[in-house]
């Protein structure tokens, strides 16, 4: 599962000088520390893990004596699938990047390093997304582009996670007993899917009108220009313009984001089949989905702790038993989760020692 980085700030958008903020000596903003923020992350994530992922090991021994009869092809395919999952996702960006764009080599690369940062720095979204535009406008891509398509991608990857999760819970409605945490993430889904699709409706029809509110909004806080942020705003609705009037690129671009999440439900379903317990489809998604969905929260990098303290009991209340459920969920975050992080170092240490050596910062 590639769980998204949020956009970053565009650097650009900061003005360097602005009146000092009101309450704030110097003008100087009041930030958390860092430390405080990991302090707090490591402490939530402990919370969490001592609370929710613990308790699911109470059977480890049960479930270790299943490994004994653990398909060993079908391990090798979850890992396949999962190799996919990453490849579409970077074939995403190049897709929305469109035809002006560097190398899909060197797109796979910057995915896996921001990839690697996300999955290692508590609440890691927001700096893995700088360390991914800062690498993007390194290898050829203009700023403004960069902030903009990866704003796009990250939305509308994070709504087809929404799809396949009502097409989950759809394909499972018979079966599937819905618990209030299927019908809140259902809720924020249904609202997610409306408010993109009237933000996309007012980008391409009532452009102006959104640039006079964002304007408004960003003449109100301090350090932010007006005149970067209107110019953010015409780039963001021209670029989704171009997208949703270019059928072809749409389609491939909805069809690539389908294609990262499926393969990556894929690689889970076929560990779960490993050990000896297939899952249904409808079913398989919907708990995918959910744990997805919940993953997108900014507490723990990578939704870690809370990812698997959501996919095993819902598996289990599927009819998944819990050996085989605990089995295939730590198998799948060992290929999904902690096999990034040493994919993304070496893909960061390639870029810096390679291509992005001694290219200039394009404008």
């Amino acid at each position: 599962m590639v769980w998204r980085s949020a956009p970053g700030p565009d650097p650009a958008v900061r003005q360097s000088a602005v009146p000092p903020a009101a309450g704030s000596p110097g003008g100087t903003r009041a930030r958390v520390p860092l430390w405080l923020k990991v302090l707090l992350s490591t402490a939530l994530l402990f919370v969490i893990v001592w609370f929710v992922v613990v308790p699911q090991f109470a059977g480890v021994e049960a479930a270790l004596a299943s490994l004994e009869s653990v398909s060993l092809p079908l391990v090798v395919l979850a890992a396949v699938l999962q190799l996919f999952s990453l490849l579409s996702f970077s074939a995403l960006t190049a897709a929305v990047l469109g035809p002006v764009r560097p190398d899909y080599f060197t797109l796979l690369r910057i995915d896996l390093a921001d990839l690697g940062v996300n999955h290692v720095v508590p609440g890691g979204g927001a700096t893995a997304a700088a360390v991914r535009f800062r690498l993007l406008v390194r290898a050829g891509v203009r700023s403004g582009a960069a902030i903009t398509a990866a704003t796009i991608e990250t939305t509308g990857s994070n709504l087809v996670l929404g799809v396949v999760f009502a097409g989950g819970i759809l394909l499972s409605f018979t079966t599937l007993v819905v618990t209030g945490t299927y019908i809140a993430a259902g809720t924020v889904v249904l609202v997610l899917l409306a408010g993109s699709g009237a933000g996309v409706w007012l980008l391409t029809r009532r452009t102006e009108l959104v640039v006079r509110g964002a304007c408004r909004v960003a003449a109100r806080v301090p350090l932010i220009s007006a005149q970067r942020v209107e110019a953010f705003v015409r780039s963001v609705a021209a670029q989704v313009l171009e997208l949703v009037t270019d059928r072809r690129r749409m389609s491939a671009a909805l069809g690539l984001a389908g294609a990262n999440w499926l393969l990556d439900a894929a690689s889970l379903g076929v560990l779960l089949a490993a050990f000896g317990h297939p899952l249904a489809v409808g079913p398989l998604l919907a708990v995918y989905g959910l744990a997805g969905l919940l993953a997108l929260l900014p507490l723990t990098p990578g939704g870690l702790g809370i990812v698997e303290g959501v996919l095993v009991p819902a598996l289990v209340a599927v009819g998944t038993p819990h050996a085989t459920a605990l089995l295939a969920v730590v198998g799948w975050r060992a290929l999904e989760f902690w096999l990034p992080i040493p994919l993304g170092l070496v893909a960061y240490l390639s870029l810096r020692l390679g291509v992005l050596r001694r290219r200039p910062v394009t404008p």
